[in-house]
Order: structure tokens, then C-alpha cells, then sequence
């Protein structure tokens, strides 16, 4: 009953694949590349984008004109831009209603270089993640643009086209099925985004490292309808090192009524190796409701069933809490995350309590 509730859910409630906070995305109807440098969403925002997060969403936003301050950082009438990303969380762990852990972290730390070489054309596109564990670029690629129907293609290291792009890198759908901000891939992507639909394929390496291990490649793609209110679609993922072989799909949807938006995945992996078959199972679902401007509610259910072979080994988790914009540039969020494994797993029923400070530009 509980398997058959979350595919159900996650089928209804799904959505756009490729942005840093997918619920504005189908908030506003706007595809990635609308507030992103990378077409495929997160990272740099656009000129746009930085409007749209500095003066719409904020619950009171800075004057920032009055006070002679950009909301786009640029130089050479936009040729080169900038921005940048910083998480700083308090964390605390508790067990069988014991506080076990209490510590602050740095999260992330990004910077974002973009150079438009020939505008409408040539990009140059760096992510660089400055802490915590030192220096590490994510994604640093050379972008050809500006072709029919929206067509781009994209030849570096960069995050793979597959699913909702959750900043929560722990989500299930993203800590599993390793398409996350912390598993990048070296190789090619094609997108095109005619009209309302928007295709995204790449072959990469299948490695995630810095050189090729095999002679295979991983491919990855993504295909979806994006609409005002509601968007729909599918990714798909195949990936074989000569040792295993993985396989991935997914859906997804999202729909907004009013002020509330409805977003989730629904992900299938099948793993083959010589030790045996393990076919997977994950689903995420989030409900936003915006209370105010610049406050948003928030629900998550997540459910993952590591092997589909195997009977009562599920784990599932929901988060609920609030985050308000309070101003240009400041983002707080409270979450309170319940977990729910298999008994003798302490760890894994350990509940978890984050308050988090996010400065974006």
C-alpha cells in the first residue's frame, strides 16, 4: 500500500527537471534557460534572473537604485558576468528523542564566471565551488548557441540532464540516483527548447573522474512539455563501466493552482553486475504554498526502496518547513526532516533539525 501511495503521489505531483529551486520555475512558467546562464539550469543566474531573485521574490526588497547598487554584475556591457552562491547551516541530530550531534557547517560556496564571446553564440561558462574541502570546479564548459528552434550545444564538464535539479543534494532522487551538484561528467550535450518543449541529451565518460577508467560512455537525456501551469515529461540514463551496469528512468510533472505548487519524481535504477540484479526504487513529492510574498511553506515526502527484491527494507523521510526571502539577496530557510528506516539502523531513524542562511547574487 505504502509503494503504490508514493508512485501515485510522485506520478501526480512531479516536475520540471533543471533548476536550482524547481518551484519557482513552475511557479512563474519559465523554463531554466530563462534564469540561468546554463541552459540546463543552477549555477549563474541571468540578468534576468538576478532581477527576478534581488526585487519579485524578496518580502522586502532592497531600493536598490535609490542605494546606487547592481543587481547584475558585469563588465564589457555584459560580456563577462559573475555570481555566486553561499550556504552556511546549523545541524542538529536527534535519536530516540536525544540530541546527538549540534554543529554548524559551510555547505557550499560557489563562484560563477560567464564569458560571452560572441554574444548570442559563444560562451564560456565556469562553476567553481570555493569551500568547504577546498577548491573544486563543477562545471566549466564552452557553449555554442542561438541556432533554429533554440538548439545549443555544450563540449566540457558539466551536471548530467536527468530530473528535478533539488539544491537538497541528500533528496533520494538526487543522493542515488548520483545525478546531483557533487557528481559532474566530462563530455557533450545537445538541448534544444522549440517552443514549449524542451530536449536534452549528452554522452559523458560515465565516471565522474578526472580520466576515463573505460571505453564505454554514459548517455543521458531528458525530454519534456513546459507550460504555463503545469509541465510534464521524462529522463532516462544509461550508463555500463564494464563492471556494472546501470540504468536509470524517470518521470516527472508539475502543476500550479494559485498560490500552491505541486512538484515530484518518480525514478526506476536496475543495477547489474556479477554479484546479481538489483532493481530500485525512489519517489519525491513537495507541496509549496506561498503564505506571503517572499515566505514560502514547504512539504516533502520522500520514499526510496533500495532493493525491490528484498521485503520491509524501505526508508522514507518528510521534511516540512518555511523559507522566507526576507530581502535582495538573503534566503533563510527552517526545515525539520523525519526519517524512518528499518529499526536496527539508528542512523538512519535519526531526525534531523537545519536552520540555513543562503547569500545569492
Amino acid at each position: 500500500m505504502k509503494l503504490a501511495l508514493a508512485i501515485a503521489i510522485s506520478t501526480l505531483l512531479a516536475s520540471s527537471f533543471a533548476f536550482t529551486e524547481p518551484y519557482l520555475a513552475v511557479r512563474e512558467g519559465l523554463k531554466c534557460s530563462a534564469c540561468h546562464g546554463n541552459m540546463t539550469g543552477g549555477g549563474k543566474r541571468t540578468r534576468m534572473g538576478t532581477g527576478y531573485g534581488a526585487q519579485d521574490l524578496p518580502w522586502k526588497p532592497l531600493d536598490l537604485q535609490d542605494q546606487k547598487l547592481p543587481h547584475y554584475f558585469s563588465f564589457f556591457n555584459d560580456v563577462i558576468s559573475f555570481g555566486g552562491d553561499f550556504r552556511v547551516a546549523h545541524q542538529s541530530t536527534f535519536s530516540k528523542g536525544d540530541l546527538v550531534s549540534d554543529s554548524f557547517q559551510t555547505e557550499k560556496s560557489d563562484l560563477y564566471l560567464q564569458a560571452d564571446l560572441v554574444p548570442s553564440h559563444v560562451r564560456l561558462y565556469i562553476d567553481e565551488m570555493v569551500a568547504p574541502g577546498g577548491a573544486q570546479t563543477r562545471e566549466i564548459f564552452g557553449m555554442f548557441r542561438g541556432l533554429p528552434g533554440r538548439t545549443w550545444i555544450k563540449a566540457g564538464k558539466f551536471l548530467l540532464p536527468y530530473g528535478l535539479r533539488l539544491e537538497d543534494d541528500r533528496a533520494f532522487i538526487r543522493e542515488i540516483t548520483g545525478f546531483n551538484f557533487n557528481n559532474p561528467d566530462s563530455g557533450i550535450e545537445i538541448g534544444l527548447e522549440p517552443g514549449a518543449f524542451s530536449f536534452v541529451g549528452s554522452i559523458t565518460n560515465g565516471t565522474a573522474s578526472i580520466s576515463d577508467s573505460n571505453t564505454s560512455k554514459q548517455l543521458t537525456g531528458t525530454a519534456g512539455y513546459i507550460a504555463d501551469c503545469f509541465r510534464v515529461g521524462g529522463s532516462a540514463s544509461y550508463n555500463d563501466s564494464g563492471i556494472e551496469t546501470r540504468k536509470t528512468g524517470g518521470i516527472w510533472a508539475g502543476l500550479r493552482v494559485r498560490k500552491l505548487v505541486l512538484l515530484g519524481e518518480t525514478d526506476w535504477i536496475h543495477d547489474e553486475s556479477n554479484s546479481g540484479k538489483t532493481p530500485q526504487l525512489l519517489t519525491y513529492a513537495e507541496a509549496d504554498y506561498e503564505i506571503a510574498k517572499g515566505w514560502n511553506l514547504k512539504f516533502v515526502y520522500e520514499y526510496f526502496d533500495p532493493n525491490r527484491n528484498i521485503s520491509e527494507n524501505e526508508r522514507d523521510r518528510i521534511v516540512i518547513g518555511i523559507e522566507p526571502i526576507l530581502t535582495s539577496f538573503v534566503h533563510l530557510q527552517l526545515f525539520y526532516r523525519l526519517n524512518q528506516s528499518i529499526p536496527q539502523n539508528i542512523t538512519q531513524n535519526a531526525d534531523e533539525l537545519s536552520f540555513r542562511l543562503h547569500i545569492y547574487f
